[in-house]
């Protein structure tokens, strides 16, 4: 290649391992990339993270790979690794304590960073394991106490919008489908939407909130709770798209009607939404660039750039559909 290029080999590897590349001029450069074309010149990936001491991989760690939640963000960070050249790892992490303490323990001297976009503040087996590993992390979507780099939404004004949309529509008697309220997401949805219903001046009747985890089921468990009374609220505020998939099962098993009986409206925006019975009323956010976002700040943690806590700033659109309407007299 150097001897097609008309330069020395030294000058060949430096180009194209951009090592002081801007040093040498375009033209140099030029016939350096033009050879590497010409004889279909291919960087050895492995040869050079031998070199740099470097894995030239990043893990995600993900609670479910059923959780469609996350295929947005997951979208993004692949899109931030191929631009990077770095390969990702997708870890199901699982609930249970051994088979967690497991997968982690694969990942170790695999990667150069992790990405965690599932941590509940009790998990003192992941901040552990974070700890002994010694490489850089960065929360997506999440957070824990000593956690040391998080990117996050502003889910306190997510959860403001749900009920904003619902009272500009009449609603007074709104409850709140939460996530898992041992995780960091949950709590601040929580706080933004009793902080919007204090501002609309409605209060919170006890019986008018249920924690449905982040999952189907737990939307479906937690639905039933909230209708369960004599007089049912006429909104639902859900935290999860997921858990409103599973809550739809559950107003519909009880032969109430949506949105004649009771207003759906769910955080995070996905093309199923479109497709349920009704369609998904839905707080559009944009988790692609989240995970870009979030695996940016990794990668450049790991080039030797320390990364800061983010707030990705996602207006809180709403994506009206036939799940939300003017409340009638029950």
């Amino acid at each position: 290649m150097a001897k097609v290029a008309g330069v020395d080999l030294s000058t060949v590897s430096r180009l194209l391992r951009d090592d002081r590349a801007a040093s040498y001029r375009p033209e140099t450069r030029a016939r350096v990339l033009a050879a590497a074309e010409q004889l279909g010149y291919r960087v050895n990936a492995q040869a050079r993270a031998l070199r740099l001491g470097r894995q030239d991989s990043i893990a995600i760690l993900v609670p479910d790979l059923d959780n469609f939640g996350f295929t947005a963000v997951l979208r993004g960070v692949q899109e931030a690794c191929e631009e990077a050249g770095v390969t990702l790892l997708i870890s199901e992490i699982g609930s249970s304590a051994p088979e967690r303490t497991d997968r982690l323990a694969a990942l170790a001297g695999r990667v150069d960073g992790v990405l965690v976009a599932h941590a509940q503040d009790t998990d003192t087996a992941l901040q552990a394991w974070l700890d002994d590993i010694r490489l850089p992390s960065v929360f997506v979507q999440r957070s824990i106490p000593g956690a040391s780099v998080s990117v996050l939404f502003d889910e306190e004004n997510n959860a403001a919008a749900m009920v904003d949309h619902l009272v500009a529509m009449g609603h007074r008697d709104i409850a709140h489908l939460s996530g898992d309220l041992s995780t960091d997401t949950a709590k601040r949805r929580k706080v933004g939407f009793d902080s919007a219903m204090a501002a609309h001046g409605l209060s919170i009747p006890r019986g008018r909130r249920a924690d449905g985890g982040w999952n189907i089921e737990g939307g479906r468990a937690a639905a039933e709770k909230l209708v369960a009374g004599r007089k049912r609220p006429t909104a639902l505020a859900v935290d999860s798209l997921v858990q409103a998939i599973g809550m739809l099962g559950a107003l519909h098993a009880k032969g109430l009607s949506i949105p004649d009986d009771i207003s759906v409206i769910t955080i995070d925006e996905h093309p199923l939404a479109a497709h349920t019975t009704p369609p998904l009323t839905t707080v559009y956010l944009d988790q692609r660039e989240l995970g870009r976002r979030a695996a940016t700040a990794l990668l450049d943690w790991v080039d030797g750039t320390p990364a800061q806590n983010l707030i990705v700033e996602s207006p809180s659109d709403i994506i009206d559909r036939g799940s939300t309407a003017p409340p009638v007299a029950q």
